[in-house]
């Protein structure tokens, strides 16, 4: 059978934070120690990934439940090993490390490249793709997204497959508690996706997190942080009092907040 040429690209923080928090401390190390172990998973059906691509913040971490980290940086040879090319994604404000930037610039680049390309498989939870996975499919090519079990509908759309974190963990050896798969943070990605540009008044933003995401703020428990408060302070939002709850903004009332600059030092 003649084989797929493929690119795959992968956000590697985003995964393995998802894994770590849905799966367990172990299932994210064996993701990031043991790449070979999934990577034969993704390429079944004649796949042959030309383009192996990793995005990491080599001071990230995995915090271990006895105590103790282990940096994403220590990964690194066991993913060259597996073939990737590993690009250093260092964290340019307090929350973003422009990894997704970077992965869809590069799967522009691809998209242009001499060799076609005839599928793209991204493993990332974030929002931030449905642009490109639209541009790839207007490009007739497939696509493929590995992403949290609870992604919302309108990112699920945008890609012609999507397979969950929670198969992977299977993969890598967890057992479905009850509960199942844990972790979401895709009410948190949609609230800071939403509020980007301009305020959004408060009843609105929860209308605005259901069509993406198919949770209400309170349903989601304010996306696993427990109040708005919390919820507002991880995505960089604060609000401002009004009618009807008032408005959401980034820190300067507009597009930018005072921590979006640069960290240096």
């Amino acid at each position: 059978m003649e084989s797929l040429r493929a690119a795959l690209f992968l956000d590697f923080d985003n995964l393995v934070s998802g894994l770590r928090d849905g799966a367990g401390e172990a299932v994210a190390l064996r993701f990031a120690e043991a790449p070979q172990d999934w990577l034969d998973w993704l390429s079944e059906g004649g796949r042959r990934f030309l383009i192996r691509r990793c995005y990491m913040n080599p001071a990230g971490y995995i915090e271990h439940d006895a105590g103790g980290r282990s940096y994403y940086s220590t990964f690194r040879w066991a993913f060259q090993a597996a073939g990737f090319e590993v690009v250093d994604c260092p964290r340019l404000t307090r929350l973003k490390n422009a990894a997704d930037l970077r992965i869809a610039l590069d799967a522009m680049d691809a998209l242009q490249a001499a060799t076609r390309y005839e599928e793209f498989t991204l493993l990332s939870s974030d929002a931030d793709f449905v642009p490109l996975l639209l541009r790839l499919r207007a490009a007739d090519r497939r696509t493929r997204l590995v992403a949290h079990p609870e992604l919302g509908a309108i990112v699920r759309a945008a890609a012609d497959s999507v397979i969950g974190v929670d198969a992977l963990a299977a993969r890598l050896g967890w057992k479905a508690p009850e509960g199942g798969f844990a972790g979401a943070d895709t009410v948190l990605d949609a609230v800071r996706d939403i509020v980007t540009e301009a305020p959004v008044h408060l009843p609105q933003l929860g209308a605005l997190v259901r069509g993406r995401t198919g949770q209400s703020l309170r349903d989601s428990n304010y996306g696993g942080l427990g109040s708005l408060e919390a919820l507002l302070e991880a995505a960089g939002l604060i609000r401002q009092p009004g009618p009807g709850g008032g408005m959401v903004m980034r820190g300067d009332g507009r597009g930018r907040s005072p921590s979006d600059e640069p960290e240096f030092g």
